[in-house]
């Protein structure tokens, strides 16, 4: 009997990197699930682990929202932040899977977010979206649904596979 992971030729992974944050992943079939971001470095590798599963490194697609502190943030919530975008590149990296990384403005653009909302309004939106172009996923949290918007760009733009 084979394992339905090593049937799998390609897997797409989106990553929004803050502490809360998520990952997603949608595989060839169109299959998609969600998760927050773990709360350890040791947690996130193991989730990493599941998404991937059999997948040959060169098989996984992924793409993580590439940003960086402002002056306004506070030092904390800077390196907080960054630590969290660390332990991605390092937990990729140790699998062999090619980091890809877009800005905001590149992702939330293609997706269709209007200009200039607020950043509430704005998250608000970007949720109902996620929740508009995956209907089938039963929980859509302020926590994935920018990591689902990302796989989705990762999917139909970045690497242009519809």
């Amino acid at each position: 009997m084979t394992n339905y992971r090593s049937k799998v030729k390609y897997k797409y992974v989106g990553i929004d990197p803050g502490k809360s944050g998520g990952i997603a992943c949608i595989d060839e079939e169109g299959e998609i699930r969600a998760y927050k971001c773990p709360d350890s470095s040791e947690d996130m590798a193991l989730l990493f682990e599941v998404i991937i599963g059999n997948t040959p490194s060169d098989n996984v697609k992924l793409v993580m929202e590439r940003v960086w502190a402002r002056p306004t943030n506070a030092v904390r919530a800077a390196f907080s932040y960054g630590t969290n975008y660390g332990q991605w590149l390092g937990i990729a990296a140790s699998h062999e899977v090619k980091m890809n990384t877009a800005i905001p403005a590149e992702w939330i653009r293609w997706i269709g977010c209007p200009k200039a909302l607020k950043s509430v309004i704005r998250k608000r939106w970007l949720k109902d979206k996620a929740k508009e172009c995956y209907p089938e996923l039963k929980k859509i949290t302020l926590k994935t649904s920018d990591a689902i918007l990302i796989v989705k760009y990762a999917k139909e733009e970045y690497f242009n596979e519809l």
